[in-house]
Formats: C-alpha cells, sequence, structure tokens
C-alpha cells in the first residue's frame, strides 16, 4: 500500500485530550485511520487534567494510539492563562522533538492543526518536515505567516479555505489539498431500525421527531432551532449534546418549549442510534458568524448522510461546499419560519424525502479514504 511510505508520524496538538468536544473525536478518529492505513502515528499533547482513560478507551476506538504527555502548567482555564501554558507546550515540544531528532536520530514528520492562534509557531524552526491541518480562513498575522512558510503542504477542510490561504499567503494552489470530514463506515454498517433505536433510548414510537446533534454554542445557530420548536408543537425536537441550562445561556430569546428537549450529553459511539431513531435530522448555520457561515466542516452531516435519514441544512456557503438540493432540503439560515415550512414538506413527502436520502447515502466521506488521500498527499509532497 502506497501510504506504507509515509514516515513515522507525530501529530502535535495543543488539546486537551481526551475530551468530549468535536475536535477531540477528529483528531481521535484521524489517527485511528490513519494506522489503519498503515502510517505510524504518535500523538504529542500537553499534560492537561481531565479524564485519564487512554484515546482508544475513550473514543472506542479499534486501535492504540500512542500518546505522550509533556509537562505543562493547566492554566487553560482563563485567557492569559491559556496563552501562557499553550507558549510553555510549544517550548516543551520544541525541545523534545529536537533531542528526538537531532540528538538521538528519530526520523519522523510532524502533524498539526490550527487548535489556537499561535502555539505551533516553533515547529517551522525544527528543521523537520510538517504538514498543517486548516479548519478555517486565516488573517494575515505572524503566526500563520511563519507556519505556511516552511510547510510541506496544508490540508483544508472546505475549498473556500482554500481559496482564502491562497489569496492572503501566496500559497502555490498545488501544496493544499481539500478534504472536508468525516464518518465512521465500519460503525454505520449495521443500522438499527427505527422503532428499536426508539425503544432502546426510550423515544416515543408514534411521534415525528427531529434530531440535532451537537453541543450547544451561540455561533452554530441554535436559536434557530429554538424559535423553530415553538412553530411546530406537535413535532418531538431532541439536541442531543448539551443541557435545558446550556440552551438557556446561548442568549435567545424567548421560551423555551416543552417539545424541545435537550437530551444531554452521549458517548459518541452512542450518537448513530440516535441517528436511526429520527425521523429527520437538522444541521445549522447562521449568518451572524463568519466561521459558522463559511469556514466550518460539520462533522455530524457526514453522519446524518451515513445514518440514511432525511437532512434539512442550513443553506450556507460552508454546508452547500459538502451537499446540494440533490441530497438534503435546504433552508434558509436565521429563519425559523422558513426551517418549520421545510420540516412539514418532508413529513408530508416521505418519496421525495427517500429519494434525497438515497443519493445523500451514495455520497460519503470516510475518515478511512481521507486519512488516505491526506497519506498519499504527504508522501507525494516529502
Amino acid at each position: 500500500m502506497t501510504t506504507q511510505a509515509v514516515p513515522r508520524m507525530i501529530y502535535v496538538a495543543n488539546a486537551r485530550m481526551p475530551t468530549e468536544k468535536a475536535h477531540g473525536i477528529q483528531i481521535a478518529k484521524m489517527c485511528e485511520a490513519f494506522i489503519e492505513q498503515g502510517v505510524s502515528v504518535e500523538l504529542l499533547l500537553p499534560s492537561r487534567g481531565g479524564d485519564r482513560r487512554s484515546i482508544r478507551e475513550f473514543y472506542g476506538l479499534r486501535v492504540d494510539v500512542p500518546t505522550r504527555r509533556l509537562l505543562v502548567p493547566d492554566w487553560y482555564g482563563s485567557r492569559i492563562g491559556f496563552v501562557a501554558s499553550s507558549f510553555l507546550f510549544a517550548l516543551r515540544y520544541f525541545f523534545h522533538l529536537v533531542r528526538r531528532r537531532h540528538i538521538h536520530g528519530e526520523r519522523f514528520i510532524i502533524y498539526t492543526t490550527d487548535l489556537d492562534q499561535f502555539s505551533f509557531f516553533l515547529i517551522p524552526f525544527l528543521g523537520i518536515p510538517y504538514f498543517v491541518e486548516m479548519h478555517d480562513a486565516k488573517k494575515k498575522r505572524w503566526a500563520f505567516r511563519l507556519l505556511f512558510w516552511r510547510a510541506r503542504a496544508i490540508i483544508a477542510v472546505n475549498d473556500i479555505i482554500r481559496r482564502q490561504l491562497i489569496a492572503v499567503f501566496s500559497i502555490p494552489a498545488e501544496r493544499i489539498i481539500v478534504r472536508p470530514n468525516g464518518y465512521d463506515a465500519i460503525v454505520f454498517r449495521h443500522p438499527e431500525e427505527k422503532d428499536d433505536a426508539r425503544r432502546v433510548l426510550g423515544l416515543p414510537s408514534g411521534r415525528k421527531i427531529v434530531v440535532y446533534v451537537g453541543r450547544i454554542y451561540a455561533w452554530k445557530g441554535l436559536d434557530t432551532l429554538i424559535a423553530t420548536a415553538r412553530l411546530l408543537p406537535d413535532v418531538l425536537f431532541y439536541l442531543v449534546g448539551g443541557t435545558q441550562e446550556a440552551l438557556q445561556n446561548i442568549g435567545a430569546t424567548g421560551e423555551i418549549s416543552g417539545n424541545l428537549i435537550a437530551a444531554g450529553s452521549w458517548h459518541h459511539t452512542q450518537i448513530p442510534r440516535w441517528l436511526w431513531a429520527a425521523d429527520i435530522l437538522i444541521v445549522f448555520g447562521t449568518k451572524k458568524d463568519e466561521y459558522s457561515y463559511f469556514h466550518t466542516s460539520p462533522m455530524k452531516l457526514f453522519e446524518y448522510m451515513a445514518a440514511r435519514r432525511p437532512i434539512i441544512a442550513s443553506r450556507t456557503p460552508a454546508i452547500e461546499a459538502v451537499v446540494s438540493d440533490e441530497n438534503v432540503f435546504f433552508c434558509m439560515p436565521d429563519s425559523p419560519t422558513d426551517t418549520a415550512e421545510k420540516i412539514r414538506f418532508v413529513l408530508e413527502h416521505p418519496a421525495e424525502a427517500e429519494q434525497k436520502t438515497a443519493i445523500a447515502g451514495q455520497n460519503l466521506f470516510s475518515w478511512s479514504t481521507r486519512a488516505e488521500d491526506i497519506a498519499n498527499f504527504i508522501r507525494h509532497h516529502l
């Protein structure tokens, strides 16, 4: 396999791992996928507090992910503390990797991603080939100019980011590959029937259910979900990933109706069952936030398609980079009225919904395929 020609990879991530947040799942699943493609991976992290289970145990992975934690004070709780801890992590990984490469003679490449705005700033001075994954466009700041200056190649999660990186930093187009996030094909290989999934989850069998999966942040446009639920009192809306209190704290106006139920946080291995239990799956983006509107590559969207349930999605450039009118029902961003109308339409037109769902199931992006493509791209640029 060509991916076996990729040297050992050290994935540098200024992150608390494991974490229930989406970036942690993305890192874990990509490490798993790289390893299953024959790439030797080591995850290099700061020694932050939190869950001490292994990456494999916490995320339910099929493989062990070798992990090394560098001792760094856990001051990440405040803005100043985050900057200080991140700077110390940069110093720790710099001297750690210098020793391994230039004193002990180890051979490896570096892979990193944009978890913050500067902790990567010493990587260009290591004299080690490195590759960078970008999840949003960047302003022309010194840290990113330095990062892109010596990066062998860049992985962007959508084409909007690729075009903006080329325009702002004059990066040659051939050094950037676009690969969106993905889903685990093995997890979705044996779907459950809707009634079986509802029975296990304790959901009513005779109601129409709309499911949204994700943590509760204002930038995701969830105020639209709150207002939409008020317009459709006969439909149950389940928000899988947060609490009722978190919903009330995102700044939405008006009361939260009784048919919008925050189901709390669930282990990501249980998410497929929630998707199979739904009549409709929904994902939002908002014009009020640049990242939400242009740059995000929501993992939930790929899992939605794999679950083979009708999808309603905000028509944003970021979401349109992945899906089209052929496989989802679009609603206008920030419009509860239009979202409610689309939900009614899907429930009243099952044949059309089934047709789009079938097409969506043919255009899937797996972590395995993503890792294979990126590994071959890395090999090409070494």
